[in-house]
């Protein structure tokens, strides 16, 4: 069941009046599982310096779009990847 809400983020980089540059962050709830990585992807990644913490999967692909961060439960993760899936769904591997 996809129980669970994730903020998909889209963060944008703009110059104010004053030349500052501003983030902008858009956010798109969706309803996900939760999973954890698996062992032989986690040792994969560990491997060649990256370290997976959660797997995100949406109902469907459509949902997504090229967000390069996810927000859930307060934390905020990076995208490391994303792998469609025959049903539609849509995993979406990421790090801290």
């Amino acid at each position: 069941m996809y129980n669970d809400v994730i903020s998909l983020l889209t963060i944008t980089l703009a110059t104010n009046d004053i030349g500052d540059m501003v983030e902008t962050i858009v956010k798109s709830e969706r309803f996900a599982k939760v999973k954890s990585v698996g062992m032989k992807e986690n040792y994969e990644a560990l491997a060649v310096g990256l370290k997976p913490e959660l797997v995100f999967v949406l109902s469907d692909y459509y949902d997504y779009d090229d967000q390069e961060f996810i927000e859930y439960e307060t934390e905020r993760y990076k995208v490391l990847r994303t792998y469609k899936k025959e049903s539609n769904e849509l995993e979406i591997v990421v790090t801290r």
